[in-house]
This record gives structure tokens, C-alpha cells and sequence, in this order.
């Protein structure tokens, strides 16, 4: 797999990856990770984990790459990979992920989550069976300006547990719960989309769904 320190990319190879595996309880996957602001999040919060942020785009990567990368006396973080590959097309290697997250997707990734294309079968297939998985739609994707979702309305809790889960079953993920997120709830997450949602909205942004794979 393509792993992505600073400006550089190189190569990790299975045996490396299983290695830096097995210094850890699980593997959570966080797919378009973005600027990976997420990854060292989650990574501070649990360092027992191996943390794996796959992105296609290994330039929005390499400010947070470097940073996990130094000393942990300098503010490292041992538990963390970035990789760069599509989420179609997982790395060889990379099996058995105990939790994925997919937040905010936008463009081709958000099609995808909604089940337009292979992402959804494709990332079941580097799974763990009964990982559990947390999405969240940014639902500005369904207003003006609007980019390429389809012909899916804006879903809804009520929506996600019959359209959607529909198509996640059929994926082999088990859709079984969707909840509007309130402000505390978006911070939570840690990505940038937090700041530009801002706290004075006027409508619910972003719907949370939650399950397992397998």
C-alpha cells in the first residue's frame, strides 16, 4: 500500500502493515479522510488503536501525515497510517478492520455511500465480520448548489431505514440506526466540516448512520 509521510509516499507492505497491526488491539479505517484531522482525533482518544486514514488524494495528506509521523515525545502518534488509494479500490494488505468511519463524504465517495458503485461491497471486503461502522451525510449535498447525488431525495431517519438500508444490506452492511446530529454532536467528529457548519444554523445538517459490516 501507498502510505503517505509528509511529502513523500511509500511503500508499506503487507508484513509491515501486519506488523504495526499487531502492536495494536484493532484497525479503524476512516475512508476520504480528507485532511486526516479526524485520524489524529480518534488517535489521541484511543491509542490502542491502529489508526488508517485512506484518502485518493495524497496531497490534502501530507500537513497531518508529517505531523503523526515525528517523535511521539514531539507530539507523534505511533498508531497512525495515512494511505493513499480509492476506496473502490482498497490496498492489498490492508483485511480485517474492526471499525470504519465515513464522514462528510462528498463527490464520487458520497455516490458511492449511498450505494452507486462498488465502494460500499468494496470496503465490506477488508472487513471484520460485525465491525461496526459510523457514516454521516452532510445534507448541503442535496441544496443549492447541489453537486452530482443522484436522483435520491435528501434522506431523512424515517428514509435511511427503508431506501438506504435496502441498499446497504444488499452490500453486506446492516443499516440499524440514522439520527439527525445537533451541534455537540457534529464537533465531535473533529473534521474540518465542524468550523464551516458553524453553530447558527437554521436546519439539521448532517445525518448520522450507524451499524455493522457482515
Amino acid at each position: 500500500m501507498h502510505r503517505v509521510i509528509g511529502k513523500r509516499v511509500v511503500e508499506l507492505s503487507p508484513a509491515e502493515f501486519a506488523a504495526l497491526r499487531e502492536r495494536h488491539a484493532g484497525v479503524l479505517l476512516d475512508v476520504g479522510t480528507g485532511d486526516g484531522k479526524h485520524v489524529l482525533h480518534v488517535a489521541r482518544q484511543r491509542p490502542d488503536m491502529l489508526v488508517v486514514g485512506l484518502d485518493a488524494n495524497a496531497d490534502a495528506l501530507r500537513r497531518t501525515s508529517a505531523r503523526a509521523a515525528v517523535r511521539a515525545d514531539r507530539g507523534g502518534l505511533p498508531n497512525v497510517v495515512f494511505v493513499r488509494a480509492a476506496a473502490e479500490r482498497p490496498p492489498a494488505g490492508l483485511s480485517g478492520v474492526d471499525e470504519v468511519h465515513v464522514l462528510m463524504p462528498w463527490g464520487s465517495l458520497l455516490r458511492g455511500t449511498l450505494g452507486d458503485g462498488p465502494v460500499l461491497e468494496s470496503l465490506a471486503a477488508v472487513c471484520a465480520p460485525g465491525a461496526p461502522f459510523l457514516v454521516t451525510l452532510n445534507l448541503h449535498a442535496w441544496r443549492p448548489p447541489v453537486p452530482e447525488v443522484g436522483e435520491l431525495p435528501e434522506p431523512d431517519p424515517a428514509s435511511a431505514l427503508t431506501g438506504l438500508r435496502a441498499r446497504y444490506a444488499d452490500a453486506g452492511w446492516q443499516l440499524t440506526g440514522a439520527e439527525y446530529l445537533d451541534d455537540a454532536g457534529i464537533a465531535a467528529l473533529a473534521t474540518s466540516w465542524t468550523k464551516r457548519l458553524g453553530s447558527s444554523r437554521d436546519q439539521l445538517d448532517v445525518l448520522a448512520l450507524h451499524g455493522t459490516v457482515g
